[in-house]
C-alpha cells in the first residue's frame, strides 16, 4: 500500500452494510480515497481497498431518506452494479459528499438538481439550466467516452484553480454520459461587454480583459492543457464590478502533449491548424489576437473560414495604440516559432505601461511577402489584407 500520509483531507467511521455491520475507516486523500477494514464477503478477512480519483471506474450513489434530504449512506458502483454500500450520519456523509464533489463520479443527477431549461440543446452540445435550492447551475451534457480530455483537464483543473478559468464543481455519470456540474454565469460574453459600450469598448477595459484572458491561459498552458476554441463565445463575464472573466468550455482541449489533431471555429484559427505543423500552445494565442482586434475594433480578422483558411487576415489600420498594435503583431504571427507565448503576452508594455517602445521581436511585415509588406507600410489608410500560403483542411 502506498504512503497516504501526505494530502489528508478527511477521515470518517463507517458502517458496511450487508457485511454485518462490520465498520470501515474511510479516508479521503487529494488524489485516492482509501477503505480500511473492508469485507468482501461477510465471511472473508478484512482488507484495504483504494481508489484513485484519475483512474477508477467506481462512481458513488447517494442514498437518501425518504421522508427528507439527509443523506443515510452510499453505494460504491461499478458497470452498473451495487460493489458496496455504506450508512452513517447525515452530518458525516454531507461533508463527505461535498469533498468529493468533482474528485469522484456520482450517479442520478436529477436527485440533487432540478431541471429548469435548455441553455443548448443541438447534436454538438446540450448544456441546461439547473437549480438546488435557490442557486442557479448549468450542467453539460458530455459523451465522456469519446472526449475524456475534457474531464481530465476539469480535474486538474479542480485541484490548480484560477480566477480566470472555469473549472466544475462535481460531476454524475450514467451509462453513457457524463454531466459536468458548472457555476452559472449569467452576465453574458464578450459580445455582451462590447454591446454594453456600444461597440467602442475603452482601452482600459480591453487592456483589463486582455490581461484576464491571458491570465488564464498562461495557467491552461501551465498545466499542458491546450484549449483549442478561444473566441467570442467562450469568453464570458463572471462578474462587471469588479470585471471578471472566465475562459470556459474544453471540449476541444488538449492534455500533456502536442499533436496532429486538427479543431476549432472558423475565424480564430492559427494557421498552422491548416498545415502539417504540430499543434501546440501556440495556437491559443493566435486566437487570443483574433479576439484581441475584436474587441479593439469591433471587427473580425477574417469574416468566414474560407478567408481563415487562406490566410486572407485583416489587421485594421484604425487602431492607434502603439502598444496595442505591437503586440497584436506579436500574437498574430503566422510563424508559432515567433509568436509571443501568454507569459511574453503579459509581459508586454502594452500591459506594464512600462514605456512606450514597441517589442524588439519580429514585426508582422518581416514575415510577410515584400508585397505584402508593401501594401502594410504605404496604405495605411485602409485594412490590410495578407494572403499566406496555407493548405486548406475540412474541420469537423
Amino acid at each position: 500500500m502506498k504512503n497516504c500520509s501526505q494530502s489528508f483531507l478527511f477521515t470518517t467511521k463507517l458502517s458496511q452494510i450487508i457485511r454485518n455491520g462490520c465498520t470501515v475507516t474511510l479516508t479521503v486523500y487529494q488524489n485516492r480515497l482509501l477503505l480500511s477494514g473492508l469485507r468482501k464477503t461477510s465471511r472473508s478477512e478484512k482488507i484495504d481497498k483504494e481508489i484513485n480519483f484519475q483512474t477508477t471506474h467506481y462512481v458513488l450513489n447517494w442514498e437518501y431518506s425518504h421522508h427528507s434530504k439527509d443523506i443515510e449512506g452510499f453505494t460504491l458502483c461499478k458497470q452498473n452494479t451495487k460493489r458496496y454500500t455504506f450508512g452513517g450520519s447525515n452530518d458525516q456523509l454531507s461533508q463527505l459528499k461535498s469533498i468529493l464533489s468533482g474528485l469522484i463520479g456520482f450517479t442520478n443527477w436529477e436527485q440533487d438538481y432540478k431541471f429548469v431549461k435548455h441553455v443548448r440543446n443541438n447534436q454538438k452540445c446540450q448544456i441546461m439550466l439547473v437549480k438546488q435550492e435557490n442557486q442557479f447551475q448549468v450542467i453539460k451534457l458530455i459523451d465522456y467516452q469519446e472526449t475524456p480530455e475534457e474531464l481530465l483537464a476539469l480535474k486538474l483543473i479542480q485541484k490548480n484553480p484560477h480566477p480566470n478559468v472555469l473549472g466544475f464543481n462535481s460531476y454524475y455519470i450514467d451509462n453513457i454520459h457524463c454531466y459536468l456540474v458548472m457555476d452559472y454565469l449569467s452576465q453574458g460574453t464578450l459580445y455582451d461587454l462590447q454591446k454594453m459600450y456600444n461597440f467602442n469598448i475603452p482601452i482600459h477595459i480591453i487592456q483589463e480583459v486582455m490581461q484576464q484572458i491571458l491570465e488564464g491561459l498562461n495557467h491552461l498552458h501551465q498545466l499542458k492543457i491546450i484549449h483549442r476554441d478561444i473566441k467570442y463565445d467562450n469568453i464570458m463575464i463572471a462578474s462587471f464590478n469588479p470585471l471578471q472573466i472566465k475562459i470556459i468550455d474544453l471540449g476541444l482541449c488538449l492534455l500533456n502533449n502536442p499533436s496532429n489533431s486538427r479543431a476549432g471555429t472558423g475565424g480564430y484559427i492559427a494557421p498552422e491548424v491548416f498545415s502539417s505543423s504540430r499543434i501546440t500552445e501556440k495556437i491559443d494565442i493566435f486566437s487570443a489576437g483574433a479576439v484581441f482586434h475584436k474587441l479593439l475594433i469591433g471587427k473580425p480578422i477574417y469574416e468566414d473560414l474560407g478567408q481563415n483558411q487562406t490566410g486572407d487576415i485583416r489587421i485594421s489600420s484604425h487602431i492607434k495604440n502603439k502598444n496595442a498594435l505591437d503586440l497584436l503583431h506579436q500574437m498574430l504571427n503566422f510563424d508559432p516559432k515567433l509568436r509571443y507565448n501568454a507569459y511574453d503576452c503579459i509581459a508586454h508594455p502594452f500591459f506594464t505601461d512600462e514605456s512606450d517602445q514597441l517589442s524588439s521581436k519580429t514585426q508582422l511585415y518581416q514575415y510577410l511577402s515584400p508585397k505584402q509588406a508593401k501594401l502594410q507600410v504605404h496604405t495605411p489608410a485602409t485594412d490590410f489584407i495578407s494572403n499566406q500560403n496555407v493548405y486548406p483542411f475540412k474541420l469537423n
